[in-house]
């Protein structure tokens, strides 16, 4: 039996340890493969993915404490070298980049494995980011992004995207390996509305403001159509402000992130996801599942989850006129949609965690296997 450790840290869980968590489920359907995971006590809009993870049998050791500080790093390490020890753990699997340090310097401490999904370039991501970053926050991530990569054994992105991207910037070597979904959950959801939804963060890398400027052409065609855009963020002001400027305001509603995404997808005829910067695109995957027609920018990821006239369609980066254009076509055909439809379904499979998990299975196994990694 092959043991795998992952980590989850923070109060709230982001897409990146939503996939590992997904990932979680589908190892522990795999005969070969026992995952164990080391976390800090989760919010409660997770108690149920976590509920999921022990019906599973996947081990969970909980923190006793939140995640704070210097003293969660510090517990980490020791907690990582005791669980290791404890459950004789195989591969560390890591995706968080302080973990990928952190927990990593325990596995190599041990002599384990190390396997690090990068979910995106923190360095880039400073770029994008609302927050303010300090020059001693910029080094110690920097720091750490830099030396986790060079601690793991085998690096994963979390696209082809991403793997070739890691290449290209820092010539490290990664295996393309998609994120996985809770395809079982999203799968179930057969009714469906006449909104436009889109699930993001209100940020101006997820490139809401195009979607919003896109909006008007829509309207003037179907006056009564509803927009549901999900997420909550640093710009939902600038947002609302430019839906009142384009007097658009009525038709468009701006709710804050919400666990129950089922529920907003269940009312969608169409989703859109209109990023700047993606390097995988979870809540696109998801909508698939969903059965839902998707439309996407051109960028990282999202060029690997849809297919061109089939489950949907792309446009360019910032071109709303290309957008608006993308959306009449679906809206206005009923047939188009309903083959999308049913192609966006299909597609997704290959993202469940069963599928994904399988792959990973071999990486572990080939990780296992070699005894150093060329860069």
């Amino acid at each position: 039996m092959l043991k795998i450790l992952f980590t989850a840290s923070g109060k709230h869980i982001g897409g990146a340890t939503m996939a590992m968590m997904h990932l979680m489920l589908g190892l522990a359907s795999i005969e070969k493969a026992e995952p164990i995971l080391l976390s800090t006590p989760p919010h409660h809009d997770y108690l149920k993915l976590y509920k999921r993870l022990l019906e599973k049998n996947v081990k969970i050791v909980l923190s006793k404490h939140a995640f704070k500080s210097l003293i969660y790093w510090v517990w980490l390490l020791f907690s990582s070298i005791k669980t290791i020890k404890r459950y004789r753990v195989d591969i560390v699997h890591c995706h968080g980049t302080k973990e990928a340090l952190i927990v990593g310097l325990a596995a190599k401490l041990l002599r384990r494995k190390i396997v690090y999904t990068v979910e995106g370039d923190p360095i880039l991501e400073i770029y994008y980011s609302p927050r303010n970053y300090s020059i001693l926050d910029r080094i110690v991530l920097k720091f750490s992004w830099m030396l986790g990569l060079k601690l793991a054994d085998t690096v994963v992105g979390c696209s082809g995207w991403m793997a070739k991207y890691l290449k290209k910037r820092y010539d490290v070597e990664a295996t393309g390996i998609h994120n996985p979904i809770d395809y079982e959950r999203f799968s179930k959801i057969e009714k469906h509305g006449s909104n436009i939804v889109c699930v993001a963060r209100f940020e101006k890398v997820k490139g809401l403001e195009t979607l919003i400027k896109a909006l008007p052409k829509i309207i003037e065609v179907f006056p009564d159509i509803k927009v549901v855009l999900v997420g909550g963020g640093a710009e939902e002001k600038p947002l609302r402000e430019l839906t009142e400027k384009l007097s658009i305001s009525k038709n468009i509603e701006l709710q804050q992130f919400r666990p129950d995404i089922e529920r907003v997808l269940e009312d969608a005829a169409v989703f859109v996801l209109p990023s700047i910067y993606e390097p995988f695109g979870m809540a696109a995957a998801e909508a698939l599942a969903s059965g839902i027609p998707i439309i996407v920018s051109r960028t990282g990821g999202l060029r690997e989850i849809v297919e061109e006239n089939v489950n949907g369609f792309s446009f360019n980066i910032g071109d709303w006129g290309e957008l608006s254009e993308k959306l009449l076509l679906l809206l206005s055909n009923s047939r188009l949609r309903k083959e999308a439809s049913k192609a966006a379904r299909t597609s997704a499979k290959k993202f469940s965690p069963e599928n994904i998990a399988s792959r990973y299975l071999q990486t572990y196994l080939l990780t296992l296997r070699s005894l150093t990694r060329n860069r």
